[in-house]
């Protein structure tokens, strides 16, 4: 699932946020190699993918004067201590882009 991409502004530039996630009821398990393939580069293997329903990522995609800027932070397990989930995402937030003009 696909959240609705929203403006921000990071820094001198704009650009759009978005978050992905596996949505409740799929069951990754009937997937193949026990994987839900986000997205890949190749033809035939999966360079992106989630191995449980916990995992979700926010994207921000940056348009610096024709040159696209993509960063994006991930939460793969919740198990993860949540304060280190806390702190990844203030140095999220944190991250701007600025014009050397």
């Amino acid at each position: 699932m696909s959240t609705p991409p929203v403006e921000v502004l990071l820094g001198d530039y704009s650009g759009f946020e978005f978050d992905h996630s596996v949505e409740g009821d799929v069951d990754i398990t009937a997937c193949d190699r026990d994987k839900f393939c986000v997205h890949s580069s190749l033809s035939n293997e999966c360079t992106r993918w989630y191995s449980s329903a916990a995992e979700r990522e926010t994207y921000r995609v940056v348009d610096m004067n024709g040159q696209r800027g993509v960063i994006w932070v991930v939460q793969f397990h919740e198990s993860i201590n949540p304060e280190l989930t806390r702190e990844a995402g203030a140095v999220f937030d944190s991250i701007v882009f600025r014009s050397d003009k």
